[in-house]
């Protein structure tokens, strides 16, 4: 603890203490300086600088509601000036950026996407954009961080009533019940119900009574089901009758839970209208685009079928389009269940960057360098194998001879044919593309694109495979351990009723669920270091060497096993009482959980079938679509169908003014000009080029979409990484073979 004491009022110095979390490997609590949030860290040292830039600023009353319910000792002073100097250094930064972006970048942009009005919207409109919502973003963090506590309201309200209804059903006290949850339960709630008990204790409320009704009121905008609740826990004190105060209380918790059900339910219909916007945005829109891109620039003055646009719309624009509205939707999920983090460092896993195969041990960047030399080998072989060349195309068609050089050769054909010069090396008219675009002529080195794909599919999978399946495992066992640890629970409540010791209890447990993980691995060692090394309850669990929960990374064994440990304290029948209703807890929580991952199940598993089969079937015949279209405006901009359409056109206005009807327009035909032309067409992108594009994209949207998909189920980083890792060759390989099949019938 710092030594030095701050300057300042009784109050102040109050407020700038905090108790932490409980340390399981110690005998009391800690105080420590508490630690301020980076954003009021910044606004204060703006502050400190540019004094003036805060002058006669007040915070509005939802603000003001807003830092008084985030704790924040941030003055509107302090606030205001952060918000201006970000505008003002925004304002320098945008400018600067805009300034050396036209200077350097705008002719080759120009060049590169055919004209200077898109790259000087670019040049101009993203930093804009980004200042704006660099702006915005700082402007109203205080009030998202409101909104992520409305979202954590429901995975912690429950768990810290049911502590405060176990202590009250022990003990009618309001501020035993208050230390009990707080000392037991996580987030801001547990640290308010900490403060609470502190400003009691040093005299800055009254009692608890008038403390509990001022917390109440301030989470009654963030969760009114807690708002209610402490209302009707502290009205159950005044009960004299103790049956009538247990149904008080039973009632209270059927309440919250039902409360919360309802709004999952109501997030769970929500969620049919995101998944619908992830599927059109992410695969129909492309779907759409390779049709309306090609048409409409041949038609128009625009080049939006060039490569370049091909690649800032498929590879750009739709996957942080699908990126953020993603991440959108994931922060509103509510989180019923926190999954177990698990360290590096923890002994069940391997060595860093290590992935064991049997008894065997490799390096994940040795075998990422393998593969990828077998991939890459494999495709360049086979490439030079099977792959077509347009030496041999022409050799095949008798245009040149047997060890004749290309640049030797002179054909002159008709429209219809192969037109090539040795002086005229680069083709000019759409005839010649028509011709290498024939399956038969075509020189496109698939085998070294599909095998590119495969190897940075197989790669990315390896990485996110070999980096997250061990913890995934150990994860999948803490899991297991927690469902195992709900049945356990009750059996050690049960012993203790019979007035039985924990030693016996434990022994009982473990006896008679011999086969569970958290028998052999919780159970038996914490027997062990009680009988072998005559360590006490607490430090045979908790002990930061010996204990049996020293590398369990399960926040809900390593909370009820404390629990199991205090109720021990007070007398095996408070602990039996107390572990009964932590157990009935327990499975509220899990049935509210389960419930959810239900109400989704049809949803996630939409989305799992798109990321794995919809999106790479689709997106394979996109690109035999993208072949077809081209051929098309290839074969109109090489015939005289647009010359024939504009003199039939200007017939039939001709006729109707000699029939004296005025001049006649039809259908605004003749505004598509006379013919599409074919250098215009040539500056498009070609079936290889767009083919890379769309592979790339393929890589790009399953990734997201199994991002997406496994984060609305379970808010597990490491299992979308796995998930991730198992889906995308998958949907690799069917999306090549869908373009092989797609090319081959069309």
């Amino acid at each position: 603890m710092d030594e030095k004491i701050p300057r300042g009022s009784p109050g102040q110095l109050y407020s700038s203490i905090s108790v932490e979390s409980r340390d399981f490997s110690l005998d009391e609590d800690k105080l420590s300086k508490k630690v301020e949030n980076g954003y009021v860290l910044f606004c204060k040292k703006v502050y400190n600088q540019f004094p003036s830039l805060g002058n006669n600023t007040k915070y509005d009353e939802k603000l003001q509601s807003t830092i008084d319910f985030l704790k924040w000792d941030l003055k509107a002073e302090e606030y205001f000036a952060g918000y201006k100097f970000v505008i003002f250094a925004g304002i320098f930064l945008t400018f600067v950026t805009v300034l050396l972006l036209y200077s350097y970048l705008l002719p080759t942009l120009t060049k590169m996407f055919g004209n200077a009005m898109v790259p000087t919207v670019f040049i101009f409109g993203g930093p804009i954009v980004l200042f704006i919502l660099g702006i915005d973003s700082f402007k109203n963090y205080p009030h998202k961080k409101l909104n992520l506590e409305k979202i954590y309201a429901l995975t912690f309200v429950p768990e810290i009533l049911g502590y405060m209804i176990m202590s009250m059903k022990l003990v009618p006290n309001l501020e035993k019940a208050i230390e009990f949850a707080s000392s037991h339960g996580h987030g801001k709630i547990a640290d308010d119900l900490k403060t609470l008990l502190w400003e009691v204790k040093v005299g800055i409320k009254t009692s608890v009574a008038e403390a509990i009704d001022e917390l109440a009121y301030k989470w009654g905008d963030v969760s009114q089901e807690f708002k209610k609740s402490l209302m009707k826990i502290r009205s159950s004190v005044i009960e004299i009758s103790e049956s009538k105060r247990y149904q008080i209380l039973d009632q209270t918790m059927e309440d919250t839970l039902t409360s919360i059900k309802g709004k999952l339910e109501e997030y769970a219909r929500g969620l049919s209208q995101p998944a619908m916007v992830m599927f059109y945005l992410g695969i129909l829109l492309p779907l759409l685009l390779i049709i309306i891109l090609p048409v409409g620039s041949a038609f128009s003055d625009s080049n939006l079928a060039r490569p370049i646009y091909l690649i800032l719309i498929y590879n750009l624009i739709i996957p942080i389009g699908c990126l953020i509205f993603a991440r959108k939707v994931i922060r509103e999920r509510p989180i019923t269940y926190i999954p177990p983090v698990i360290p590096d460092n923890h002994p069940d896993l391997p060595a860093k960057n290590t992935m064991v195969f049997g008894s065997f041990k490799i390096n994940i960047y040795v075998l990422l360098i393998i593969v990828g030399t077998i991939l890459v080998a494999g495709s360049i072989f086979t490439q030079a194998t099977f792959g077509k060349t347009r030496y041999n195309v022409l050799l095949s068609e008798g245009y040149i001879q047997q060890g004749e050089d290309i640049s030797q050769a002179d054909f002159l054909c008709t429209t219809e044919e192969l037109v090539y010069k040795a002086t005229e090396p680069k083709f000019q008219c759409a005839s010649e593309r028509d011709f290498w675009q024939r399956p038969e002529n075509n020189t496109t080195p698939f085998f070294i694109i599909y095998g590119s794909l495969l190897t940075i599919s197989f790669l990315v999978s390896i990485y996110l495979y070999g980096k997250n399946i061990y913890k995934r495992r150990v994860q999948v066992n803490s899991q297991k351990m927690e469902d195992e640890f709900k049945d356990a629970l009750y059996v050690i409540a049960s012993r203790l009723g019979e007035n039985k010791p924990i030693e016996e209890a434990l022994n009982h447990t473990k006896n008679f669920l011999p086969n569970s993980l958290i028998a052999q691995n919780i159970f038996a060692r914490t027997l062990d270091n009680i009988r072998i090394m005559g360590l006490n309850l607490k430090a045979s669990l908790f002990d930061p060497n010996y204990g049996a929960l020293k590398n369990n990374p399960s926040r809900l064994i390593n909370s009820a096993m404390l629990l199991v440990v205090d109720s021990v304290q007070l007398g095996v029948s408070v602990a039996a009482k107390t572990l009964m209703s932590y157990s009935m807890q327990l499975r509220n929580t899990d049935e509210v959980s389960k419930m959810l991952t239900s109400l989704i199940a049809d949803i996630t598993g939409t989305l799992n079938s798109m990321a794995k089969f919809i999106a790479p079937i689709v997106l394979g015949i996109t690109t035999a679509l993208q072949k077809i279209v081209m051929s098309t405006l290839n074969s109109i901009s090489s015939s005289n169908v647009m010359q024939d359409m504009e003199k039939m056109v200007q017939g039939i206005g001709e006729g109707a003014t000699a029939a004296g009807l005025g001049s006649v327009n039809i259908g605004g035909v003749s505004g598509l000009g006379t013919s599409i032309d074919p250098t215009k067409i040539a500056q498009f992108a070609s079936a290889t080029t767009f083919l890379i594009i769309v592979a790339i994209y393929v890589i790009q949207i399953v990734i997201i979409i199994v991002y997406f998909t496994t984060m609305i189920e379970q808010e597990n980083i490491i299992l979308a990484k796995v998930r991730i890792a198992q889906t995308l060759p998958i949907a690799t390989i069917l999306f090549i073979l869908t373009t092989i099949l797609s090319n081959f019938l069309f």
